[in-house]
């Protein structure tokens, strides 16, 4: 009887952490041709060449979406939750002047983030302030330490389906095993 109970006990903590934990996929694509890339290193691009990427979560969750231009500007590209199950493509955008990195920040939670949200609402209010930007880069650097800390998310490159003009099969890089993510993207032109 004990090893009944014990038996339970285990499955049901297992079944408790699953279902609190978030999996979720992004793709990105680059070119005319829209080739899929593995973000897990920085992407080389050149100026006018555009890209998009999708975003896709098993479960509801908030996604922040981040860029740090080579001008050293941030812009808000989403800032909402995302249904659990529908995928939200972000793009196409261009790669313009001047060279350098682009840095864009996916941040994913299963919980809403007030202070991030806060630091966003502030930054829109006050676009033309440099304080308002830098307590937001800040912030996005805070989440990204704290989250490495805990040891980075387990992720995977898999093979997805085809894309729609039948071209080469795509890819998608899949997260789980935390709650909370900060994975940045790194392209550089």
């Amino acid at each position: 009887m004990k090893k009944i109970i014990l038996i339970l006990l285990i499955f049901t903590f297992t079944f408790c952490k699953q279902t609190q934990e978030l999996t979720w996929e992004v793709k990105f694509q680059k070119g005319q041709t829209q080739e899929s890339v593995p973000i897990n290193q920085i992407i080389q691009m050149v100026n006018g060449e555009t890209f998009l990427f999708a975003v896709h979560p098993d479960k509801d969750a908030y996604c922040y979406i981040i860029c740090y231009d080579s001008s050293r500007e941030i812009m808000v590209l989403h800032d909402q939750l995302i249904p659990g199950g529908q995928e939200k493509i972000f793009g196409a955008f261009q790669i313009e002047d001047p060279p350098g990195t682009e840095t864009i920040y996916l941040i994913m939670s299963l919980e809403r983030q007030n202070n991030l949200e806060s630091l966003i609402q502030n930054f829109h209010n006050n676009l033309e302030s440099r304080q308002a930007s830098n307590n937001l880069y800040r912030e996005i650097l805070s989440l990204q330490n704290s989250v490495s800390r805990l040891g980075e998310p387990a992720s995977s490159y898999v093979p997805g389906a085809g894309t729609a003009r039948g071209a080469s099969q795509q890819h998608v890089t899949r997260f789980s095993g935390s709650n909370l993510y900060v994975r940045a993207i790194t392209i550089r032109h």
